[in-house]
């Protein structure tokens, strides 16, 4: 089944080539591999996305054997995998449709708003540093009242 994967996506850069030239099947790349990353990061975290896909253990040449295994556990994730595709896609059609500017600029945004979510769903929790007694003392409290202090009068 990864192969068909496989061979749809080159498929389909080639199209995306095509309709939208080198720049455009390069951008979709782009936005394929960020909206999948930015994906994994909503469930995992950033740290845990980078990590759980082996991302940090990619040597070069990417050809490798080594790198290929860690290239399918990526596509395991078929249902992250599709919707990275389909926003990719989309990105380009409405480029096609719309000033590439103004897509950018808006695709760029949502990006960032997203990146902004899923760092704040999981940045840790601000834990108070005084200690809250379980029982409260029921003792009533009296404060003094601070002593009066007058002005020095002169004659």
């Amino acid at each position: 089944m990864q192969y068909w994967i496989i061979a749809f996506t080159a498929a389909l850069i080639v199209v995306i080539g095509y309709a939208a030239g080198p720049v455009g099947a390069v951008i979709s790349l782009l936005a394929f591999a960020g909206s999948l990353y930015l994906m994994w990061a909503r469930r995992l975290g950033f740290r845990g996305a980078w990590t759980r896909f082996g991302l940090d253990r990619f040597t070069a040449p990417f050809w490798k054997g080594e790198n290929w295994e860690r290239f399918n556990a990526m596509f395991t994730d078929s249902e992250s995998v599709v919707k990275a595709g389909t926003i990719a896609v989309a990105l380009i059609a409405l480029s096609l449709i719309l000033p590439a500017g103004q897509v950018g600029l808006i695709a760029l945004v949502v990006a960032a708003w997203y990146a902004f979510e899923v760092y704040r769903s999981h940045r840790p929790l601000v834990r108070p540093t005084v200690a809250i007694e379980s029982n409260p003392v029921g003792d009533q409290v009296i404060y003094a009242s601070a002593p009066r202090t007058e002005t020095a009068k002169m004659n």
